[in-house]
């Protein structure tokens, strides 16, 4: 069996899903010989290429000429129609390579003009469709700028959706998609992400930061983007003793970024900001892709404030780990995993409460952490979900046009 994996991001570039993505097929292709290769469109490169990535075909296709062009009217009106104008021109040639594409699957992450093209190829050639949801987004479907109203997508049919919340498969319930609806998180890889030793603990923390033993370590990871709300961790710790610690870690953005951020150059105004507050001394700051499990394992708290996250793969690796979470109480997805007392504290983004949270979260015994980690190796871990991908792809590729995948059956067969 072979899948054509099709998603908006991919690596070397920042991606949780694309990253996801590879893995997953990864060990999907050494357990079962379940074949793929890749097609992705990108945000930090205006460069179509072609590279191979552990043995992996991966295909970059974006339109430079349209993107530098709708780059310089994206302040004026008539951005809207050039970034109309840009999702046709690469789906047209997304298109172009499926169609001289051999696959059984087509499998699509996120939403972009590459897996608008794949959804588009997959329901008009009859094609099996895994579709993962990694965002918030009020539907499931997935159309070009102006082509809603003469296009009729079928979801039902010879299709998978993945949803990595409860939120996002109620989203998908109330458009009448629910039988072929897989809904469970991010698998966690518990191998990995497992309590650490306390030799592999002090060894992380003398690695990323400058934390002492009787300091408690508070750490994030994620990409420097608004919605991830960094700046607003310094202003927790103006309220935290002095024995805590912050270490805020990430990729920055990049110059073809489009949504709000700090790049490289920007980042050094947290550390301003930091002075500012009067905690300057207590938080460390760094830039660029990190190893997330060395993170998490000189944590003594992660916390997660950021928002519109349909799921947050750091948040449940971290309890993995046996580190407790601090989550953003607004979000759905995080009300799904953290329990307060058990393994973690929700709270609103208010300082002040965010501090009392990560205070009592510093507090959770050895006997929660270790539960906590075990919760999530029975129910989620890669070994887990891996099994359950290879039912559901040998499944629906064998599938007919007009048959519909039970989700439930298949997994409890």
């Amino acid at each position: 069996m072979k899948s054509l994996v099709v998603s908006s991001k991919y690596l070397p570039e920042y991606s949780g899903s694309g990253l996801r993505a590879h893995r997953t097929y990864l060990r999907l292709k050494e357990k079962y010989e379940i074949d793929f290769q890749v097609i992705c469109s990108s945000t930090a490169s205006n460069d179509s290429e072609t590279y191979e990535i552990d043995g992996i075909n991966v295909q970059q296709i974006v339109s430079e000429r349209s993107r530098k062009l709708n780059r310089k009217l994206s302040s004026t009106p008539l951005r809207r129609f050039t970034n109309a104008a840009l999702s046709h021109i690469e789906a047209r040639s997304v298109t172009k390579q499926i169609s001289e594409t051999s696959f059984d699957v087509i499998h699509t992450f996120g939403y972009s003009p590459a897996t608008i093209a794949a959804v588009n190829w997959s329901r008009k050639h009859k094609v099996p469709l895994i579709m993962e949801l990694v965002n918030p987004m009020p539907n499931p479907y997935q159309y070009l700028p102006g082509s809603r109203l003469y296009s009729d997508q079928d979801l039902n049919h010879q299709s998978l959706i993945v949803a990595i919340s409860q939120s996002l498969g109620d989203m998908c319930k109330s458009h009448g998609l629910i039988d072929n609806v897989w809904v469970r998180p991010n698998p966690v890889d518990t191998s990995h992400f497992s309590p650490p030793s306390e030799r592999t603990r002090n060894d992380a923390r003398s690695t990323i930061s400058s934390a002492t033993d009787d300091e408690i370590l508070i750490v994030y990871v994620a990409k420097y983007i608004a919605r991830k709300n960094h700046s607003f961790l310094l202003e927790v710790m103006a309220h935290l003793p002095e024995n805590f610690r912050l270490v805020l870690a990430g990729p920055p953005q990049t110059e073809n970024d489009t949504i709000p951020g700090l790049t490289a150059g920007e980042i050094p105004y947290l550390d301003a900001r930091a002075k500012e507050l009067g905690v300057g001394d207590r938080v460390e700051i760094s830039h660029g892709f990190v190893d997330m499990l060395e993170y998490l394992s000189a944590a003594d708290v992660f916390c997660f404030p950021s928002a519109g996250e349909a799921m947050g793969t750091p948040l449940i690796e971290s309890i993995a780990t046996g580190v407790p979470v601090v989550a953003n109480a607004s979000e759905p997805a995080f009300r799904e995993w953290v329990i307060d007392g058990e393994n973690g504290y929700l709270s609103d983004l208010n300082s002040e409460r965010w501090a009392e949270a990560v205070i009592n979260a510093a507090k959770l015994d050895a006997d929660k952490k270790a539960a906590m980690s075990a919760n999530i190796k029975s129910a989620i871990s890669t070994e887990v979900i891996d099994g359950h991908y290879n039912k559901l792809l040998t499944e629906l590729a064998a599938m007919r046009p007009e048959q519909q995948l039970n989700v439930e059956q298949v997994l409890s067969s």
